[in-house]
């Protein structure tokens, strides 16, 4: 049975929430691994240089996300500034970030 909710406006999502869902896997093994890249690997059986792939590839997908936000954050001033966002909804939004 689907209840049909619709979620609309004009927000952002977290940023580890805009990430891949394997993406969003990978961060939460290594959490639960206390950081450890080897135990990653063994869990998701892949070899250690595979590990460090993937982490690498996390990281520029997230820092890609900073930098949206970067750029979010700038258009926002603009619109404050242009007359087309209110200061208060504008600092609801540089919140949630």
């Amino acid at each position: 049975m689907a209840c049909h909710t619709v979620v609309e406006g004009r927000f952002r999502w977290p940023r580890l929430a805009r990430l891949a869902p394997e993406d969003q896997q990978l961060v939460e093994l290594l959490i639960l691994s206390s950081g450890s890249l080897k135990a990653v690997a063994k869990r998701l059986g892949i070899s250690y240089p595979t590990m460090r792939k993937r982490l690498d590839a996390l990281i520029r997908a997230l820092e890609r996300e900073v930098k949206a936000d970067e750029r979010f954050r700038r258009q926002l001033v603009k619109e404050v500034a242009a007359g087309q966002r209110s200061v208060r909804e504008a600092v609801k939004q540089l919140k949630a970030i």
